[in-house]
């Protein structure tokens, strides 16, 4: 393919810029796609927006007043991503070059990044104890795979969570009060599974 054909993507911007540029190169040169990512601070010239194909800020909440006080009549033309805020690069670059192939331009907010995957941290056993706690019952959280150390800082997390007491005892956590429910949604956020037993 002839240089000439090349076309420019300008991106604009600080840190990550050079993440971002070698993202889209590595992603055109592999689909053959006609364009070359190639980046600049905010003290462009005129001239280079003039010759880019199309320009990308990466990141619209620093940058935009200043590129709007400089280039008035540009801005239009400008793509905004904001890497400070959704910091997903291979998701903006992927959605660039979608664009590229299509010769559309961008609408609509941000590509977010992918939720992130959350790995099992096994099984843990979920219960209410009353007998023999003159009445208080308590939250009992048992078969943990953490060594003691480590399920004494879950015992203090689980506590703060709750905004009660609690303990550590043969290696069963119990919290004071009916927290059943509560305690199952904060360890699922931690990648446990939990099986509710007893009543």
């Amino acid at each position: 393919m002839a240089k000439s054909s090349i076309r420019t993507v300008l991106f604009i911007g600080t840190e990550p810029i050079a993440t971002v540029v070698e993202s889209f190169n590595t992603v055109a040169t592999r689909m053959s796609l006609p364009w070359k990512g190639v980046s600049t601070d905010l003290t462009v010239p005129l001239e280079q927006l003039q010759s880019a194909g199309r320009i990308v800020a990466i990141q619209e909440g620093a940058h935009r007043h200043m590129l709007e006080a400089r280039f008035t009549d540009w801005i239009e033309r400008i793509e905004f991503w904001d890497l400070d805020v959704s910091p997903n690069v291979a998701g903006e670059v992927t959605s660039l070059v979608s664009r590229l192939f299509t010769g559309q331009r961008r609408t609509g907010p941000p590509v977010p990044p992918p939720p992130p995957k959350v790995v099992s941290k096994g099984t843990v056993k979920v219960g209410r104890e009353t007998k023999g706690r003159r009445g208080k019952g308590v939250t009992l959280i048992s078969e943990v795979p953490l060594k003691e150390t480590a399920l004494q800082e879950l015992a203090t997390l689980l506590k703060n969570k709750c905004g009660t007491g609690g303990t550590v005892k043969d290696g069963v956590i119990e919290i004071q009060g009916d927290q059943r429910d509560r305690i199952t949604t904060e360890l699922e956020k931690m990648g446990y599974k939990v099986k509710r037993v007893g009543g």
